[in-house]
């Protein structure tokens, strides 16, 4: 477990996160989860629609009637059988309820399924988000850097480091640097599918000379 100024981050594997604050338990596109507790989220937060980061069968792992879930609107189909409160945003946007949060576009510049398509296409308005946890804590989904990240502000960086249809590790060391403020980074989107923890360990050989702190997580439970 990651704890940063009172709030707890446990990498569940992939892009998954559990985030604990004052107030509210976050969770983050479970997948492929393990659970040993009870807890059961305030907020549930979709990236997009693929099956490792919508899940349902993961998903019900962690919500209750109560779970207010935000995604965007590419996810509708995948969270139809749920009839908790539904928030749809697009990218680029800001949201004060239920806590405070930013879209930021997540998308694909060099990574293709075919010659000039690529996987996770601009127009599709797949997201990562800011979330308000007290500091700014970005996590960026599936999306190559791109020009969006350049002036990111966040405290907490988690980033995908894992090739193939997200950035590489020196792709995600140069979003890192350009963005502001950024004080703790953390890998992820490896482990699971694609990538290993030599992706990880590479994004921390690249960033930890800029004066960030990486930590490279150990897999947990919900």
């Amino acid at each position: 477990m990651i704890s940063w100024k009172g709030v707890k981050l446990s990498w569940l594997g992939h892009d998954g996160f559990k985030i604990v604050t004052a107030n509210d338990v976050i969770a983050i596109d479970p997948y492929k989860i393990s659970v040993k507790s009870n807890d059961k989220a305030s907020v549930l937060f979709i990236t997009h629609e693929h099956f490792d980061h919508c899940s349902p069968s993961d998903i019900r792992k962690v919500i209750d009637d109560r779970t207010i879930v935000i995604a965007p609107e590419i996810a509708r189909d995948c969270l139809r059988s749920f009839d908790n409160e539904k928030i749809f945003v697009k990218p680029g946007e800001r949201y004060n309820e239920p806590i405070p949060f930013e879209t930021v576009p997540a998308y694909n510049v060099n990574k293709f399924r075919a010659p000039g398509v690529v996987f996770h296409p601009k127009e599709d308005g797949r997201v990562g988000y800011v979330i308000d946890v007290g500091f700014r804590l970005y996590h960026a989904g599936d999306t190559d850097f791109v020009p969006e990240m350049r002036g990111l502000e966040a405290e907490v960086a988690l980033l995908p480091v894992s090739g193939t249809y997200v950035m590489t590790p020196e792709e995600a060391a140069e979003a890192v640097k350009s963005m502001k403020g950024v004080k703790l980074a953390v890998p992820m989107h490896w482990g699971t599918i694609v990538g290993s923890v030599k992706d990880a360990l590479k994004f921390k050989e690249l960033v930890e000379p800029l004066g960030i702190e990486v930590i490279v997580p150990e897999r947990e439970a919900w």
